[in-house]
């Protein structure tokens, strides 16, 4: 009988109003439909689903993301496979995160763009569409999760799913998983879905310090954190008295707060019974500036602070059995060039494209051979050559960008890479950003762009200054 990891198997996750499922949030193509357009068990045994499912069986994990999955980071992946007859009708994890609601404004998350990006769209329609799907499928399902893209007790269509939930298993087969800030996680909140304490119930609260300072900037928020304290101990009492059978505390190790994880993770074992502790990597979203999130990233042996949290990390509480780091002592997977390096070459490319337009528009038309275009990227790179080009009368067809709301910029449509199906793809594809060339071809290839792509140093008559970007950041 062939093994599969478990998430592959089992972790289906519902991300957005549209309905987006997505198989292992650890993916890289992880992606496999829309409840939006499709059933459940049509998306769970579609043609993408299953060749990933086939991939993971075949032990090729080149589309996990290493930075972000702790089973093959920690080299604990065999641990994690179970056996596999057939895929079941429906699938027996569900992960609710489609709300997109969040009462904080963490310096390392999206989530907060996306609600100005989703201020302008009929939410409520979106939502009824997959709660009927949902509810086909709910059921069957034993082991239910919320939330992991927003804050859960500010979710309310979420909140009312699970008070409102009734298994078809026995409540001695069902577990239920929440994932939370804390910060609205108190007697008065809890009382919205107290149903869950009947089954095998796991609660993960995430908290960036116990120091208030760095705790409201990386939250972005001005709660203090004698509030998460207090709700934290609320917590501990759910786990003395069995109702919550499973508590974990989760920090994000970062720059602003690594001097200070031997002291938190002492805390959460000793102060609040924490039965796990996860210290999990940065990982670059998008959600600031590239230059902001390389010194964000202290695992990076560029960083000026590096060895000092390489000492941090001889500290004895990571000897601990309920002390976890999830980046299994490893470095950044992908480490980059000093980010003011970046400023440089972005400051050098603009000039370039406002003193040499006509050139780079030519280039462009030698490579496109008159065939459309589209931008990818909207930084300060992309809303100028975007600009440029149109005033030469040279109009993309539209301007692609992963963390970017869809709207218009400069009379240009501008469409997340949610938003793709319905564009045409036979275009070529002028990539403006410096950084993740490869990631974003991936993403590309996933959405099924067959044409080339351009970096846009090609584009550049200055060979001086395309030889330092390749030995700096390709």
């Amino acid at each position: 009988m062939k093994k599969i990891c478990e998430r592959a198997l089992n972790w289906i996750q519902i991300i957005d109003y549209n309905g987006t499922v997505r198989i292992c949030g650890w993916l890289s193509d992880g992606i496999i439909g829309s409840l939006s357009c499709q059933s459940m068990k049509e998306i769970y045994h579609g043609e993408h689903a299953n060749k990933l499912r086939q991939k993971i069986m075949n032990e090729d994990y080149s589309l996990c993301n290493v930075d972000a999955c702790p089973y093959l980071a920690m080299g604990d992946i065999e641990n994690h496979m179970v056996e596999i007859d057939e895929i079941p009708e429906y699938p027996q994890e569900l992960y609710l995160a489609y709300e997109n609601v969040c009462n904080y404004h963490c310096m390392s998350c999206t989530v907060h763009d996306i609600m100005l990006k989703n201020r302008s769209e009929d939410l409520e329609s979106g939502y009824d569409k997959i709660e009927a799907e949902l509810k086909k499928a709910l059921p069957y399902v034993k082991r239910l999760g919320a939330n992991g893209c927003g804050e859960l007790f500010v979710s309310k269509r979420i909140l009312k799913l699970l008070s409102e939930w009734k298994p078809l298993a026995p409540a001695e087969e069902i577990s239920v998983s929440l994932e939370t800030n804390g910060a609205l996680f108190d007697e008065e909140h809890w009382k919205q879905i107290e149903n869950l304490g009947k089954y095998h119930l796991s609660v993960a609260i995430t908290v960036m310090s116990f120091d208030e300072s760095a705790y409201q900037l990386l939250s972005g928020t001005k709660l203090p954190i004698s509030q998460i304290e207090k709700n934290l101990h609320f917590v501990k009492r759910l786990r003395e008295q069995g109702i919550v059978n499973y508590f974990e505390i989760a920090t994000v190790v970062q720059e602003r707060n690594f001097r200070t994880v031997p002291e938190f993770a002492r805390r959460c074992v000793e102060e609040f019974g924490a039965d796990y502790v996860r210290l999990r990597p940065y990982a670059p979203w998008g959600s600031q500036e590239p230059e902001v999130e390389w010194f964000m990233d202290i695992r990076n042996p560029r960083h000026p602070y590096y060895n000092e949290y390489k000492e941090m990390k001889k500290d004895e509480i990571f000897k601990h059995p309920r002390v976890h780091d999830w980046s299994g002592g490893l470095d950044t997977v992908n480490v980059t060039g000093f980010p003011y390096k970046l400023s440089y070459f972005k400051e050098q490319i603009v000039t370039e494209i406002l003193s040499h337009t006509d050139e780079m528009i030519r280039r462009m038309e030698e490579f496109t051979d008159g065939s459309p275009i589209a931008v990818y990227g909207l930084g300060i790179v992309g809303k100028i050559l975007v600009e440029q080009f149109c005033k030469k009368g040279m109009k993309p067809a539209y301007i692609l960008d992963k963390y970017k709301p869809c709207c218009q910029f400069n009379d240009v449509d501008v469409y997340d890479l949610q938003e793709t199906e319905a564009l045409d793809k036979e275009v070529h594809i002028l990539v403006t950003p410096l950084m993740k060339l490869e990631e974003i071809t991936n993403d590309l290839n996933g959405l099924e762009y067959k044409a080339n792509l351009m970096p846009i140093e090609n584009l550049l008559g200055n060979k001086d200054l395309i030889e330092r970007i390749f030995k700096t950041v390709r």
